[in-house]
Formats: C-alpha cells, structure tokens, sequence
C-alpha cells in the first residue's frame, strides 16, 4: 500500500487544480458548521423542528417495509400504462403515420442512457437531450437513466428547471460560471435566502441530528445543491427560488404519475472489496462495513454492486430488495423499518451520484492521463502495469454512508445475504463500474426494447463500458442485449489502420430474438464502416407482417450508441477529450463554453436522427406483427375450443 500512496504523490500535482482539494471541502465544512451554531432560535434547531413536523414531512406518519422480488413495483407499472397513454399521438407523428394506425402495446419502449463525467457529461447530455425533445422523440421516451453528471442533470430539469431543457439551460448558464469553490457565494446564499439555506442545509443536519456517518461527500453535495439546485434570475430582483418539495426524490412522481414525463432512474454502486482487505475507519480511508469485517467469503476479487433510485423506490435487481424511496435513509431490522424520519435530502443525494471524487486511485489516473503530456503519462504507465489491482481496491476519500435497508433481513436471495449482515451501506458514483446506465434498463418488467446511450466519458476510445455490459447480460442470463463487444472487436481487425477503433457519431447494435446469439451485428451509420439491410436484422418485418413462432414473445433490445466526438460539421477544432473545461473535474465553466458543449451534442445527435426514426419504425412493426400473430393465434383457440364445446354438448344430446 506504501507503493501505491508513493505512487499518488506522483500524480497528485496533475490530480490538484482538477478536483477541489481536501483543504477546500473542510473550508465549506466549517463555514456549515458555523451557520449552524446550536440552540433556541438557531438554524439547526429550526430544521431539526421541522423534521417533526408531519405537515412538511407527511412520510414520517409512515411505516416502511422492504419488498422482495424483482417484478416492477405497482407504481411504476401505473407510471407505464399512462405514459403509453400520452406518448401514442407523439409516436405517430415521430414515425410520420397517422395515430389511428398506432396501438399503445406496439409503441416501443425507449430509454435514455446519460452518461457520467461531471458538468461535462451534466451539459453535453442536456444537449442531446434537447435535441430528441425538439425532434419530437422525447414526448414518446419511457425511461432516462442516468450516471453521476447525468444524474445532476436529471435532478435540474425533473425540478427548477421545470421539466424544460431550454429553462435548464439557461440555469446552467447563469450558475455555472461561478467557481464552485467560491464560498463566498455559498455563504450569500446563506445569509440573504433562510428558506434556501434551510432546504440546502437539511441533509446534512438530519445526518449530524441523527448520528449518521458523516463523509466529505456530504459536504460536496451540501455546496454542489447551493450552485445546482437553486435558481439566480438576474431579470429579477426576488434573487433565489426554491421549492421545498423539488428537495424530496419521491416528490418527482407528480410529473410521472399521469405519464407527463419520463421515468428519471439515478444510480449508485457500493464497492465490494475482498474478504482478505484489512479494514480501515481513519479519515481518507474507505470503510467497508462498520460491524462486519469484510465478509465476502471466498471472494478473491473486488466488483460493483449496483443500486438505482427512481421517485418510486431505491434498491438493487441483484439483491431482490427495494424500500420506497421516501423511507431511504432509515434504519431497517428484519425487512421493516425502526424510525420514521424524513426523507434524505437532494442534496445528499446529489453528491453520492457524482461523488467520482471517492474514486479508486486507478480511476484517478485514468481521468487526467489524456491531460498527461507522452512522457509522463509513458512514465507513470509502468507504475500502473505493477501496482494496478492495490489502485483499485483504494479510495483516498471514503464514500457516502447510509443505514442499510436490507440489514438482517429474513430469507435474503444468495447475492443479498453478506449485504443483509452490514448495518451500513456506501455507495459511490456508479461511473466507478460502468458509466452508462445499461443495466437497470434490462429489468424485464421494462421491457425496454430501444436504449439511446449518450456517452460523454474521458477518454472515450477506449471505454470499456460494453465489455462489463456483456459480462452482466451473461451472469444474468439476458437473451436479448447484443454482443457489442464482440462486434466492436470484429470491426477493429477490419480496420487496416489498427488501433483505436475508428469511431463514428452514431453507432447501431442490435439485438436477436434467436438462441444463436452469433447472429447479433454492428451497423454503424457513417460510410466506411459496416451497415446492415432491414432483410438482414435479425427479426425481418415482411411486407405481410408476418414474423416466425419463436420469436413472438422475444423482445430483443437495439442500443443506438452517440459518443460524444468533434464534429468537423459543427466546430472543427473542439475536441471535449482535449478542452481542460471539459474536464471531469472542473467545476467553473463559461456561458459560451456552456453553450459550445451543449451545442455539440445536440449536433451530434441530429447526425444519428433519421437511423433512430428508421429504428423505432422498425420495431413498432416488428411489435405490431407480434401482437397481430397472437390475436389470430388466441382467435384461432378461440374458434377450437368452441368447436370442441359444441361437440361435447352434441355427443351428450
């Protein structure tokens, strides 16, 4: 371990000036902590007063349990049946047929993957989400997923940005060229808006008032919240708005519940280390559990295990368990919870879905290495080849901390059971596993038949995002995701000028409802590389709409993939791999750097706009024969079963 903290003073001076510094966060500690001086009258007695107050907190007259399985919960399956209801006329219309011919039960179900890389990916997401809005595909979308910046994006538009990526934008706009270190302005907010302070200032005093673990993630969040979260309209004079409900997760519903807005599913991931680890509680150190020493017996190797949070409930497809989220941060014994305190606080959870600062040393080096000029990088390279596995079983700065809903919970399903020993969970920036939201979108109550995934990853040549989606598909036994890996490797060795693998706007992967996976393909768009026919998918649509019997009940998904690339179109000489702004870890970015990014994004997704029109046709066909086949078959059985009642009663005459 010695080596390896050796080797971060190598890379430190690179790392410094990217990611506010330890110095900085205790700086914004402290000024918290004097805002919040105790006793009658202060700030902290105020929030600790109204977190008993059932009129501002209705949850807390609420008892919570856990529940099991894997199944949607009722809510979102509400959430379903109404958004088909709402996207049926805007589908017709994306798909340029008449609304008459559209079945709800045919409408694809699409999804929107954002990706992780701080206000970059935050802005570049908001762009090419701007542009499915102004193409029309938005309106027809059933789930947006997101990773750690994308995650912030998501909390801006679900809340002050009032569902509307043009007033998100122009929040960006006025918040994000202020430093984020300024704490100056932090303790403006402070001192000249109570009602913000207090909303800002809630997470953190629930924590302390409640004797949770305290980590410099909430810190983060508690400041990231001030600049986020509250809006700064300089045509007025009312300074800063906020409304205490857009504070609370499940207080999203209200825009999800009749099908208005699509379903918004934030993620995590806790880090799972080896049993062999020692464990370590001093500051800076990741603390695995705080009762159990690390007890993945057998496990020789360190994984992610993955959460998600939606504005209906938190919890994990590989652990079988959800809570409602409104019951996230309570303590938990047995499947049921013991308190009934608030809600956990936005902020809070702002900073656990972005807190890419709890990163691994190996990730660390992986973000500023394109920044590195050859020779270092060449350097320090030899470092990383004999010391990789130490760098990625160490966290400098420990994650989030939260009581564990699963704690002792009763017949837990095998993947939950060490999970249901610990008292405590931390959960990191998911971007630390993959930073593309692919898996809580192959749920199979999502049935979710079309992922756009916008990637805005450092270093996005060599992402590996695709190889860990294939690895998970397969540990669970999912049919219907293509093969990318596979095809992406076969594209490479056609690739005469070898290494990278030549990248294009937008790239399409589709999936098989056949057994042989082999027949799965890559299509990318753009000339020169290799594209396929509609008679070579691997569901045709014949002109009868005719489709074999095996396939009726399959539901292959097609993942149509937009890196995010210099667009010699749009501005030749912006390269976002190469723009220090665009670092994931710069956190003061220009009104005309805001738009520069966001523009790019929605450039870029324009290019890919008539392949996805052309999917998304393809594939309502394909459902619509489906649904077709099935009727005749039913009305078929029908007309038998009929047949042989009326020859019963005949016989018995």
């Amino acid at each position: 371990m010695d080596k390896v903290q050796d080797l971060g003073e190598k890379i430190g001076e690179e790392i410094k000036g990217r990611v506010p510094t330890l110095a900085d966060y205790f700086s914004a500690v402290d000024a918290i902590r004097k805002e919040l001086q105790l006793g009658d009258g202060s700030l902290y007695q105020s929030i600790v007063n109204n977190m008993q107050d059932s009129s501002k907190n209705p949850e807390i007259q609420l008892d919570a349990t856990v529940r099991k399985g894997n199944g949607i919960c009722p809510q979102e399956a509400a959430f379903q049946a109404a958004r088909r209801k709402k996207m049926k006329k805007a589908f017709a219309k994306f798909i340029r047929v008449k609304e008459s011919e559209v079945h709800e039960g045919d409408i694809p179900v699409i999804a929107l993957a954002g990706s992780g890389g701080g206000y970059r990916a935050m802005i570049s997401t908001l762009g090419y989400m701007t542009a499915t809005k102004k193409a029309g595909l938005f309106d027809c979308t059933m789930y947006m997923a997101g990773v750690s910046g994308s995650c912030w994006l998501m909390a801006q538009y679900m809340t002050l940005g009032q569902r509307s990526f043009s007033k998100t934008m122009e929040h960006f706009k006025h918040s994000l060229s202020i430093p984020f270190v300024h704490y100056p302005s932090f303790l403006d907010t402070m001192l000249t808006n109570p009602g913000a302070a207090q909303l800002i200032l809630e997470g953190v005093v629930h924590k302390y008032s409640k004797k949770r673990n305290l980590t410099l993630v909430d810190a983060f969040g508690t400041v990231l919240a001030s600049r986020l979260l509250i809006h700064r309209d300089r045509e007025s004079d009312s300074g800063d708005w906020v409304d205490p409900l857009d504070f609370k997760m499940s207080q999203q519903s209200r825009w999800t519940n009749y099908g208005d807005q699509p379903l918004p599913i934030y993620t995590v991931v806790s880090h799972v280390l080896p049993g062999s680890m020692p464990e370590r509680s001093q500051e800076g150190d990741i603390v695995v559990d705080d009762t159990v020493a690390q007890e993945e017996e057998g496990a020789e190797t360190h994984y992610y295990q993955w959460f998600e949070m939606t504005p209906y409930e938190f919890g994990s497809e590989e652990t079988s368990a959800w809570i409602p989220t409104w019951a996230f941060g309570r303590r938990f014994v047995g499947g049921k919870s013991i308190e009934k305190i608030p809600e956990t606080n936005l902020a809070i959870l702002l900073g656990t879905f972005g807190s890419a600062f709890t990163a691994t040393m190996a990730d660390y080096y992986k973000e500023v290495r394109p920044l590195l000029n050859k020779s270092m990088s060449d350097s320090i390279d030899s470092y990383i080849k004999e010391y990789i596995d130490g760098m990625s079983q160490f966290h400098p700065i420990s994650p989030s901390c939260f009581p564990n809903p699963i704690y002792k919970l009763p017949n837990p399903e095998p993947e939950a059971e060490s999970f249901s020993r610990r008292k405590n969970i931390y959960l990191n920036d998911a971007g630390m596993d993959n930073n593309l939201p692919i898996y809580p979108l192959l749920r199979p109550g999502r049935k979710v038949d079309v992922v756009l995934a916008f990637d805005s990853s450092a270093d996005i040549e060599s992402v590996p995002w695709f190889e860990k989606a294939d690895e998970y598909v397969k540990r669970r036994g999912i049919q219907r995701w293509p093969p990318i890996s596979k095809t992406r490797a076969e594209q490479l060795a056609g690739q005469e000028e070898g290494l990278p693998r030549k990248m294009t706007h937008v790239e399409i992967f589709e999936g098989t409802v056949a057994d042989d996976r082999e027949a799965d393909h890559v299509a990318p768009s753009e000339d020169g590389s290799p594209s396929s026919s509609s008679s070579e998918r691997s569901t045709p649509v014949s002109p009868k709409g005719n489709v074999s019997s095996e396939s009726l009940d399959a539901h292959p998904i097609t993942l149509v993939y937009f890196p995010l690339i210099p667009n010699k179109e749009y501005q030749a000489d912006f390269n976002p791999a190469t723009e220090p702004f665009c670092s994931t870890y710069n956190f003061e970015i220009k009104e005309d750097q805001v738009a520069l990014l966001a523009g790019l994004g929605e450039q870029n997704f324009n290019k890919g706009l008539e392949d996805v029109r052309k999917i998304l046709k393809d594939t309502w066909l394909r459902k619509r024969s489906e649904r077709l086949g099935r009727e005749k078959q039913e009305k078929k059985n029908r007309r038998h079963h009929a047949h042989n009642a009326a020859d019963t009663h005949s016989r018995k005459k």
